[in-house]
């Protein structure tokens, strides 16, 4: 993986998520997202970024480290992208509908590119392995 790419690409979805939450917030009254989709976002950023790290990591592995590593940064995504959303839906009584949707349409963007930085990633090995 490219790491340069990698990270100006995810500065890059991170400003138009950003964009858009912003975007929301001014023209649009009757949905009140509130200021914690933006600690969100820096959140997913954040957890994007180390997710990263640990699938990167195993490139340069054996099959069976790389299995591992790949399922242990799933496994942390989610573990660390629902437990927010729960502490959320239990401590706060508004439980806003509008922030609870664009809270997992981030996770799904975020997950969806990092998904996408594997595969690219993982084709010039397929490559270099195909004898024909």
């Amino acid at each position: 993986m490219q790491k340069s790419n990698f990270h100006k690409n995810l500065f890059l979805l991170t400003a138009i998520c950003g964009a858009f939450i912003l975007a929301f917030q001014l023209f649009q009254n009757k949905w009140n997202l509130n200021s914690l989709l933006w600690v969100a976002l820096i959140y997913y950023f954040s957890l994007t970024w180390v997710t990263f790290k640990i699938s990167n990591s195993a490139l340069g592995k054996d099959n069976k480290t790389f299995i591992t590593r790949i399922y242990s940064a799933i496994g942390i995504r989610f573990i660390f992208s629902i437990f927010p959303l729960l502490i959320y839906l239990f401590f706060y009584p508004e439980r806003e509908m509008p922030f609870i949707i664009a809270y997992l349409l981030l996770y799904f963007f975020y997950t969806a590119f990092e998904i996408y930085y594997l595969v690219v990633n993982l084709r010039p090995e397929l490559k270099q392995k195909d004898p024909s």
